[in-house]
C-alpha cells in the first residue's frame, strides 16, 4: 500500500513540474520525478526494498548513539517528500557504532556495547539535582515503573561526598520520565526532604556496627526491587546486619514498604510480607516482576545475602498479593508449592533457576529474541541468561559486560522501559566501586 501511495505521489508531482500553472517558482523541470520516502531507522536492505529501482542509495556512516548499527538516520542532502530524478544516486546517513563502542566477538547474542554517560554524582547527566540533593556517591538504580507510567529508581547506600564520605542515607530514590536514553538518562526528580531538599530514604538503615550473627544489629537497608500494582506501590529492601569480604554480606529479613501516597515521602511497612532468614535463607534479596505474559501473577526472583548462591523463584495472584500464605514457591521444575511449606522444601532441597554465583538480578522479556533475559553478575562479568519461559532455568548465558573494561563493576539492571527497537537495544545501569562510587547508563546492542 506504501508504495501504491509514493508511486501516486510521484506521478502527480511529475505532471506538477511539467505543467505551466502549477505555482513553481523554479525553472527547473522534472521530466520523470520520484519522491522521496520516509526511511529513518530502515536497514538499508529495507530501504532497497522500498526504493526498488527508483533511487540508488549511497550510504555514509555516521558514528552515533541515536540508533541501532547499521539503521538509517536519514537522508544526507534530501530531505523526505523531496522530488528527484528516478534512478538517481542519493546519499543517506547510516548509523555506526562509536569508537568507544566494545564489540563482544565471544557472545552469541551481543553485538557490541558502549558506555553512554554517568547517572549519578558529579560529571553525570544530573549532577546539579544530584549534587543539590545530598547526593555524591551511590550504587544499584533498580527501575521499575510507577502508576503513572514514570520510571521509578532505587538506589544503595548513598553519601554526599564520592566516593564513600560525609553523610551517609542507607538509599534514595528518583523518577524519570525520560524514555529516550540515546543520550543518557534523565531524572525528573529525586525524592527529597521537604524541609531541607536533602535526599529522603524510604527507610533509613540504624548504621550500627555490623556483626556476623548477632541479628539484632543492623547496619542499613538496601532496595532489592519494586513493583506497581494498580494504584499501590511497594518495595521490597534487605536489611543487612554484616558486611564480610567482597561479595558477602548477612540478610537478616527482606522487607516489603507500600507508598502511602504518590509523593512517595512515606512508606509503611506491609506488616504480612517480611521473610526472616530463618524462615527462608533464600529470601534475601527479593526482585519482583510483573510478566508480560501473564496478568495473574507476580513473579520473585530471590538469592540470599551476598553474590555467592543461586537464584530461586516464587509467585502470588496480583489479588493476594499482601497475603504471604498465598505466596507460592517453585520446588522443582513446574512444580509450585504453596506456603510454609513450600518455604521448608526450598530450604531443605533448593531448585535454582539459575545456578550459583547470582548477584542482584532483574528480569525482562525481549521480543526481539522472543526470550527472558535475567541479568547478573557472575565471577567478574555482567551476564545475560536466557529462557523460553519465566521460570527458567537460565542454563543459557552469554557475556555482556566485562570488568576488564569496567573496572570494580556490579549491578546491571534491565526492564522492559530501558529497551527499544522491540528489545534489540537494551540499556544497562551499571554499579561500579572504582574508579568512582555511582551509576553509569550502558547500551546493549544484541545480534
Amino acid at each position: 500500500m506504501k508504495n501504491k501511495l509514493y508511486l501516486i505521489g510521484a506521478l502527480l508531482t511529475s505532471v506538477c513540474f511539467g505543467v505551466a500553472g502549477c505555482n513553481q517558482s523554479s525553472s527547473v523541470t522534472i521530466v520523470n520525478g520520484y519522491t522521496l520516502p520516509e526511511i529513518h531507522n530502515l536497514t538499508t536492505s529495507e530501504a532497497k526494498l522500498l526504493l526498488g529501482a527508483n533511487i540508488y542509495i549511497d550510504p555514509i556512516e555516521v558514528q552515533t548513539s541515536e540508533l541501532i548499527e547499521g539503521r538509517i538516520l536519514g537522508y544526507r542532502n534530501n530531505n523526505v517528500g523531496d522530488v528527484v530524478e528516478k534512478g538517481s544516486r542519493i546519499a543517506v546517513n547510516v548509523a555506526a557504532r562509536l569508537d568507544k563502542s566494545i564489540a563482544l566477538s565471544d557472545s552469541n547474542i551481543v553485538n557490541y556495547i558502549t558506555e553512554l554517560d554517568r547517572i549519578t554524582g558529579r560529571d553525570s547527566t544530573n549532577e546539579e539535582l544530584c549534587t543539590n540533593a545530598g547526593q555524591g556517591g551511590t550504587d544499584l538504580g533498580i527501575p521499575f515503573e510507577l502508576p503513572d507510567g514514570r520510571t521509578m529508581l532505587l538506589y544503595g547506600d548513598t553519601f554526599s561526598s564520592a566516593p564513600m564520605s560525609g553523610f551517609w542515607n542507607s538509599n534514595f530514590m528518583a523518577i524519570t520520565s525520560d524514555e529516550d536514553l540515546t543520550d543518557g538518562l534523565q531524572f525528573d526528580e529525586l525524592v527529597t526532604n521537604d524541609a531541607n531538599g536533602m535526599i529522603l530514604p524510604f527507610a533509613q538503615g540504624a548504621h550500627q556496627g555490623g556483626n556476623e550473627t548477632d541479628k539484632s544489629v543492623e547496619v542499613t537497608k538496601i532496595p532489592t526491587g519494586g513493583i506497581s500494582i494498580g494504584n499501590d506501590v511497594y518495595i521490597f529492601y534487605m536489611s543487612i546486619r554484616y558486611w564480610g569480604v567482597g561479595g558477602d554480606w548477612r540478610v537478616t529479613y527482606n522487607q516489603c514498604l507500600k507508598a502511602d501516597d504518590s509523593t512517595y515521602k512515606s512508606w509503611s511497612n506491609v506488616e504480612s510480607l517480611r521473610w526472616n532468614e530463618d524462615e527462608l535463607y533464600y529470601a534475601g534479596q527479593i526482585y519482583p516482576f510483573n510478566d508480560p505474559k501473564d496478568n495473574e501473577h507476580i513473579y520473585f526472583t530471590s538469592i540470599p545475602g551476598g553474590r555467592n548462591n543461586g537464584a530461586v523463584m516464587f509467585r502470588v495472584d496480583k489479588d493476594k498479593f499482601e497475603n504471604r500464605d498465598e505466596y507460592e514457591y517453585l520446588t522443582s521444575k513446574n512444580t509450585w508449592t504453596k506456603g510454609d511449606d513450600g518455604m521448608k522444601k526450598l530450604n531443605d532441597n533448593p531448585y535454582f533457576i539459575m545456578s550459583p554465583g547470582v548477584s542482584e538480578p532483574s528480569i525482562v522479556y525481549s521480543e526481539y529474541l522472543d526470550k527472558y533475559v535475567f541479568a547478573t553478575l557472575k565471577g567478574s562479568n555482567i551476564v545475560f541468561g536466557v529462557a523460553d519461559n519465566v521460570c527458567g532455568p537460565y542454563n543459557e548465558t552469554y557475556p555482556v559486560v566485562s570488568s576488564s573494561d569496567f573496572p570494580g563493576l556490579y549491578g546491571g539492571f534491565v526492564h522492559s522501559k530501558f529497551m527499544d527497537s522491540d528489545g534489540q537495544r537494551m540499556y544497562i545501569q551499571l554499579s561500579r566501586w572504582t574508579p568512582i562510587y555511582n551509576t553509569y547508563l550502558v547500551e546493549v546492542v544484541l545480534k
